[in-house]
């Protein structure tokens, strides 16, 4: 029913303003000349875009396009040999001949990307087939954005909540970060962005939401491709803070999240070819620029609870962590163009981040949804929680060449390094030997509380909730991930840049370290008295070690052509997949705890290629776009995507002499497949004006061979049979939606975006470890019922308006309003799913005995209702107002950036009692806590603490209390910088 009426409706919307075609036309002519000679140029082509219609210029280079409708278009030149001109806003006028003559100037290829706007830049690409939007240094600089995850939110069809990213209904792991062409994203920390580059970095951003090009691997959601920026002729720099706080952490400021934001950066022309080879008689040709930028980002983050020290053993030094929340980043890139068509590019960007937050390593498996990183239970004590350390390191060097008029080739070879240590606040894997209880609590402390229970007895009353007895976190994590790519593409034009064919391969070669384990503590010595210690060969509660060098890449081809306003892109990519000599070894041994139909299946399903066994997938990709009338263009693509699973999935638990003896204990399946994505998208794009563009899109994609989890019975080393949780690609999911994006622009004053979304997504389970937990906990919500997903939000409803002035006349004749920039956007969104809790009756009373106590919810049993409710919208606005003044070259800006600017209340968490946030705002008496009791709105689950009903037995947690419930308050920043 959905396709029908997302389809029905995009028919109308072409059928409309075709039954409207007037019969009045306009014409137009010119002549294109050669600027070196003065000369006449026979066959330029020229286009008008978004249109069918187009020309080539004669022998005299005269041309001439009739018919056309009265409008403002954009017109492009292109010829082989020369720059390839955009002129914009062309008018016609009906009846008339508009006269639009060109001299074209000789240039050498270098990308297909490469054109001379003449005018106003196009606000958008009528005739892109993809579904993708551009975010230039300038719309960069114009909204109060930190982190590249900051732009992409503000993208339609782009979910950002405090798990991660969605894009169009896709899970958060599924989204590809590249930067420059290289993929930044660990492979090991499941979602997350693995370089943390900072704004003063980004000379572009490209959030690409549907149709990905075969260029683009294990992607299944989107791409967020990051362009850094270069060095330019003279020497240019910045520097910039921006704070929330006078010098001191405050804590009664509830303003205040103790936050400090510094940013540098410096680019120009190279020294070695402007000072020191002239300086020694030498030339170098060409000519060689620098890029370098560095960025400290330390909060306490909005929960405004913090540590006395966060600490790491993977760094020594307190220093790179004074605060909650420390994020370290910078970047040196070098640029020699040789030669027009000819540049060697070299960079090196590292980013370390230390905090506390979970997130830092989310697994796409037991996680649960849709909750933010903050360790609550820890809250009195912070020092005791898991403290996550993030290291990424990425070099490269391309090479960019033009061989030809018509061809040009790059090469780049790329070392990705990520690290990311959890570990109990800066504590060793393990104790010396156990001489102390390590296990975190809550117990009942002195001064007892007292409960009065009758005449005859007194109850004490349980601990607080949260952990109080000095045990430590649970968690001690060390991966790192290597990745080495040797990435190649050619670009061949034929037919006058009518058909463009581009072709290339990514070898990449990987090297991965993952060392898993909870409660490392057992197993550990314990002394029994002065000369004795105990010794047992457990490494932890539950552990998983491995290393691995599995090898991954793709072939890909695509083909461009173009005929008469018909754009159409056909390309494939082959991708192959080697697990490595560990699992190959593993099949061959049968002491390797695999079962036996695996090891035939695995030897089936793969071929031997040099030693190792692959495995290979072919992914279509079809991208169309065709004008229907001029500046309306319908488009439509359809792909298949892949991505492999975690590796945690396949190489869990293989070793036989190293074996978790926990209960279920992980065990990796070497022949899992990739999640699967096939996407459609239909849309139309209609260029109403040089300023003014209205895109509507309906997409639908279905995602299979998602990993669940299942008990297998496997024999261990000794010949015991023993039950293990072993991953299948058994879950599929779907996500579909209608997409409106309406962008404005007045002049140079005023630029705006307004987009709505409307999207469903649905599917079995939303981790890979619901099924499992069903099993184990025997519930009867199963795996069996397609029910929407977690982070399901229906409406995503976005919008942001900039406003620029600078003039020689202040507006208003004001001497200080001149000079500024102001930025404001707002978001409204469904709320975060849950599934609802319903009343089965009331808890035995303390005292009495009787069933009249506290009331009891449990979770609804009805499959169907899994995830079934929508908590409270989500509503925030953000705010930057930037004031300048030009000394010269110089500019000296002032800013106020404020986020949640009404400083709204969204709820992360819903109480599935009640569908609404927690409540916090409980009474401090106790006799007015007890008047509470009849208010349902305060009622909470079982195993969430109600301070309405004091009871003995009552050692949940408050989560009420938790500040992470919500979003973060309103922020206010303010600060200045400095360009030169």
């Amino acid at each position: 029913m959905m396709k029908k009426i997302i389809f029905s409706t995009l028919l109308l919307l072409v059928l409309v303003p075709m039954l409207a075609f007037g019969q009045n036309t306009g014409t137009l002519k010119g002549t294109i000349i050669d600027a070196e000679f003065n000369e006449p140029l026979p066959g330029v082509n020229i286009f008008i875009k978004g249109t069918t219609f187009g020309a080539a210029t004669n022998v005299d280079g005269n041309y001439e396009i009739r018919n056309i409708r009265p409008g403002e278009y954009n017109v492009e030149i292109s010829f082989v040999g020369f720059e390839r001109v955009l002129l914009t806003g062309i008018r016609i006028t009906a009846g008339e001949e508009t006269e639009l003559n060109y001299t074209l100037k000789e240039q050498i290829l270098t990308s297909d990307e490469e054109v001379v706007v003449v005018g106003e830049a196009p606000i958008f690409d009528v005739e892109k087939s993809s579904t993708s939007s551009n975010i230039s240094r300038s719309q960069i600089e114009a909204a109060p954005i930190r982190r590249v995850e900051d732009a992409v939110q503000l993208q339609s069809g782009v979910v950002k909540d405090p798990t991660g990213l969605y894009i169009k209904g896709g899970r958060a792991y599924e989204t590809g970060y590249v930067v420059d062409g290289v993929s930044a994203q660990d492979p090991l920390a499941g979602t997350g962005f693995g370089l943390d580059l900072g704004a003063n970095s980004f000379s572009n951003i490209e959030v690409i939401t549907g149709g990905v090009g075969a260029e683009y691997g294990d992607v299944t959601s989107g791409v967020v491709a990051v362009q850094t920026r270069d060095g330019g002729d003279k020497y240019e720099g910045s520097f910039s803070h921006k704070r929330d706080n006078f010098g001191s952490n405050v804590a009664s400021n509830q303003a205040n999240f103790f936050t400090d934001i510094y940013e540098l950066s410096i680019g120009g022309p190279g020294l070695l070819s402007e000072k020191l080879l002239p300086a020694l008689g030498l030339d170098l040709p060409g000519r060689i620029s620098f890029f370098a930028t560095g960025q400290l980002a330390v909060s306490d983050e909005y929960t405004k609870n913090s540590a006395n020290q966060v600490r790491s053993s993977l760094i020594d030094d307190t220093f790179w962590s004074p605060r909650q929340d420390n994020r370290w980043n910078g970047m040196l890139k070098m640029t020699y163009n040789i030669k027009p068509g000819m540049k060697f590019q070299a960079a090196y960007q590292r980013s370390l981040t230390v905090n506390q937050n979970t997130r830092m390593l989310q697994i796409t498996g037991a996680d649960v949804q849709i909750r933010p990183g903050y360790q609550f239970i820890f809250q009195p004590d912070l020092d005791n929680a898991n403290t996550y350390t993030h290291e990424s390191k990425l070099a490269y060097v391309k090479w960019t060449h033009t061989v030809s008029q018509t061809a040009f080739y790059d090469i780049q070879l790329s070392r990705l390094f990520t690290r990311l240590r959890s570990d109990a606040n800066g504590r060793d894997w393990r104790p010396e030997n156990v001489d102390s209880e390590f296990d975190p609590e809550s117990i009942t402390t002195f001064p007892a509380r007292e409960f009065e229970g009758g005449d005859d007895f007194t109850y004490v009353l349980a601990g607080p909730g949260f952990y109080n007895n000095g045990g430590i976190a649970t968690l001690w994590h060390d991966h790192f991930a290597e990745e080495i790519t040797l990435k190649s593409t050619v670009t061949k034009f034929f037919n006058e840049r009518q058909n463009q064919l581009t072709g290339g391969f990514e070898f990449k070669f990987n090297d991965y370290q993952w060392i898993d384990i909870t409660r490392p503590w057992i197993g550990a010595p314990i002394q029994i008295d002065e000369n004795t210690f105990s010794e047992t060969r457990r490494v932890g509660e539950t552990f998983d070690i491995w290393r691995v060098r599995p090898k991954r890449g793709a072939f890909f081809l695509s083909d461009k052509i173009r005929y008469r306003g018909l754009i159409a892109t056909i390309g494939a990519r082959l991708e192959y997949w080697a697990p490595g000599a560990y699992v190959d070894r593993a099949i061959d041994n049968p002491e390797a705890p695999i079962p036996d139909f695996i090891r035939d299946e695995y030897k089936n399903d793969t071929k031997k290629i040099f030693g190792q066994r692959f495995k290979f997938r072919l992914l279509p990709k079809v991208r169309v776009s065709f004008p229907v009338r001029e500046n309306q263009v319908l488009f439509f693509n359809y792909g298949h995507s892949a991505r492999i699973p975690h590796p945690s999935f396949v190489y869990a638990g293989l070793d036989p002499f190293y074996q978790d003896q926990s209960d279920f204990p992980d065990l990796g399946n070497p022949n899992l497949n990739p999640e699967v994505d096939i996407s459609y998208e239909i849309g139309l794009r209609n260029q109403l004006s040089a300023n003014d563009a209205l895109n509507i899109s309906a997409f639908w994609r279905d995602k299979y061979d998602f990993v669940t989890t299942q008990t297998i019975t496997v024999q261990d080393p000794t010949g015991r049979p023993v039950q293990r949780a072993f991953r299948i690609n058994g879950d599929y999911a779907r996500s579909r939606g209608v997409e409106m994006t309406y962008i404005k622009r007045y002049r140079d004053l005023l630029q705006g975006q307004l987009s709505v979304t409307y999207s469903r997504a649905e599917g079995l389970s939303s981790t890979n470890d619901d099924n499992f937990q069903n099993i184990a906990g025997q519930q009867l919500v199963g795996n069996n019922v397609e029910t929407p997903l977690a982070w399901d939000r229906p409406w995503d409803i976005k919008g942001n308006i900039t406003f620029t002035y600078d003039r020689d006349e202040p507006l208003f004749d004001l001497a200080p309003l001149n000079q500024f920039r102001a930025f404001l956007s707002a978001v409204w969104r469904s709320g975060n799913r849950y599934t609802p809790y319903e009343f089965v009756g009331f808890s035995r009373n303390p005292v009495t005995g009787a069933n009249d106590w506290r009331p009891i919810y449990e979770r609804v049993q009805d499959p169907s209702k899994r995830f079934s409710e929508v908590g409270p919208s989500w509503f925030y606005m953000d705010l930057n107002i930037q004031k300048w003044i030009e000394i010269g070259d110089t500019r000296l800006s002032a800013f106020l950036e404020i986020t949640n600017l009404l400083n709204n209340q969204n709820a992360i968490i819903v109480n599935p009692v009640t569908g609404e946030g927690y409540r916090s705002d409980y009474p401090n008496s106790q006799e007015a806590l007890v008047n509470l009791r009849n208010d349902r709105s305060y009622d909470v689950p079982g195993n969430v603490r109600d301070p309405r009903y004091l009871d003995p037995n009552d050692n949940n947690v408050p989560s009420y209390l938790n500040p992470a419930n919500f979003l973060q308050q309103r922020q206010i920043m303010f600060g200045i910088s400095l360009q030169f």
